[in-house]
């Protein structure tokens, strides 16, 4: 029996927060593919076969009941080819249903939210007798990219002498997920664990996401390279979100050793590369 085969599905992983997302769910039914058309046919005919046998067979052919989706195991969007209203959707938050651009084999998601982040799953089911049921999931996340930040505390300060313990503070824009951040000192990644000091996290209004990074280091001669010292911290999403970063930097002159006051030659920038 050729009957309900899954053909494919297709939930994009990423999207931007405010953007539209279209979920594909594509199929064949009979041995006929189903995914450029909106309504499926549900009368076939025997096309003038004589021969009883094959007039059973088409009589025998599965026909479409119905497609639904869900996020996260509740159903937003039902489809009925049958039905008067073919088209039904339902109220879930973080999801706005475009019924104009939406039938049986796709969804047309608009205004997205963070909450519009989850697991969008489509059943297709087909009429009695068989009630052939077939289904196909995956994840979207919402992201929401930081509008500024990073930003390093302590940058007023003039200079730091060979002895001192340099602590500094990094503050990421807000988010969604979570900023990465790292520190460099003199471009050269941080990555002992006992320079680095770590902070919860804090969730903001509408469930952006800041975050926090400490470094401490007792500063020596090594760290002055021409008689500068710079630190710059990186804020990053996963690469596949946010290509490039946002970063702060901040240098220092190494004070003469008879002089406790250096002026501060770099200032904290915040740059895109």
């Amino acid at each position: 029996s050729l009957g309900l085969k899954l053909k494919t599905v297709r939930i994009p992983p990423y999207k931007f927060r405010g953007e539209s997302a279209l979920l594909e769910c594509h199929y064949e039914l009979n041995g006929q593919r189903k995914g450029h058309s909106s309504l499926e046919s549900s009368n076939r005919r025997h096309h003038g076969y004589q021969n009883d046998y094959l007039g059973e067979r088409y009589e025998e052919e599965e026909k479409l009941y119905s497609i639904k989706w869900y996020k996260d195991n509740e159903e937003f969007y039902r489809y009925v080819p049958s039905a008067s209203q073919p088209i039904k959707s339902y109220k879930i938050e973080g999801i706005r249903v475009d019924p104009n651009h939406s039938d049986g084999t796709k969804v047309l998601l608009r205004g997205l939210t963070l909450k519009s982040s989850g697991i969008y799953r489509c059943e297709i089911s087909a009429e009695a007798p068989s009630f052939d049921s077939v289904q196909g999931e995956g994840r979207m996340d919402v992201i929401f990219v930081p509008r500024d930040g990073p930003h390093i505390s302590d940058s007023e300060r003039k200079s730091y002498h060979i002895g001192e313990t340099m602590e500094l503070n990094c503050t990421s824009g807000r988010s969604y997920p979570a900023s990465t951040l790292q520190w460099y000192l003199n471009d050269l990644l941080v990555t002992d664990p006992n320079n680095i000091i770590h902070y919860p996290s804090v969730q903001n209004q509408h469930g952006l996401i800041t975050t926090f990074l400490g470094l401490s280091m007792v500063v020596n001669h090594r760290h002055y390279i021409d008689g500068t010292i710079r630190i710059k911290c990186v804020a990053s999403l996963s690469p596949i979100l946010w290509r490039g970063g946002q970063e702060s930097i901040v240098q220092w002159e190494q004070p003469p050793i008879d002089n406790r006051v250096a002026m501060l030659l770099g200032i904290s920038t915040s740059t895109w590369y």
